[in-house]
């Protein structure tokens, strides 16, 4: 069974940059477990790291453009991290079943230079330590 280990989002709304669980450069941290619970106070992010996976699945099913804008989004300027200048970006560590190597799955999206919704996107399949 399919399972995220780690992930990593940056410039999304409240999370500026915030790791959970294991990814392919932090091995001696722990993977997210098959039931993880999010927890604090109000306004911290719990929401918005929800969000995060259904803005996720939007833009794999129809597209940036119209992710930024579905479900009250407001647009890319709205959903990148207040302050920030960068591209919104994800990494997702995950490994298709327990024995299977690891792949780490990232994507960006950001404003190119004429101003247009532009990403970019990843995959590896993660090698081995010795």
């Amino acid at each position: 069974m399919a399972g995220i280990e780690g992930l990593r989002i940056k410039n999304y709304r409240a999370l500026k940059d915030i790791t959970l669980g294991k990814l392919w450069n932090t091995q001696n941290r722990d993977s997210l477990t098959p039931m993880t619970a999010v927890i604090g106070k109000n306004g911290v992010g719990k929401s918005t790291l929800f969000d995060a996976f259904g803005f996720l699945s939007d833009c794999l099913k129809g597209g940036v453009e119209e992710a930024c804008d579905a479900r009250g989004r407001g647009g890319f300027e709205r959903l990148r991290s207040q302050g920030q200048e960068g591209s919104i970006e994800f990494q997702i560590y995950y490994k298709e079943d327990y024995n299977s190597r690891p792949i780490t799955y990232e994507f960006r999206y950001f404003r190119d230079k004429l101003r247009h919704l532009s990403q970019e996107e990843s995959t590896t399949l993660v090698q081995p330590f010795s």
